[in-house]
């Protein structure tokens, strides 16, 4: 789990142009700066690019946290053989 949360992190910030260490795992999504449906988006489009893992959009819009989008991601991965 740490390693997705490192990688939902740096995606969220890369794309937020700020530093990793600003973002907190446990802050919602939604109190993130700048954060909007068309940046929802750019996160599901970057974590498949870097990952490999695709997750759905109606996943990501339940989730209210980074630490919960790794989660779902770590779960994923975990089940892709």
């Amino acid at each position: 789990m740490e390693k997705s949360v490192s990688v939902v992190r740096q995606v969220v910030a890369d794309i937020l142009l700020m530093p990793a260490e600003r973002i907190d795992c446990h802050c919602a999504l939604s109190q993130l700066p700048e954060w909007d449906s068309i940046v929802q988006l750019t996160l599901l489009m970057v974590i498949e690019e870097r990952t490999g893992y695709r997750l759905d959009i109606e996943q990501v819009s339940s989730t209210n946290t980074v630490a919960d989008v790794a989660r779902m991601l770590g779960d994923g991965m975990n089940t892709v053989h």
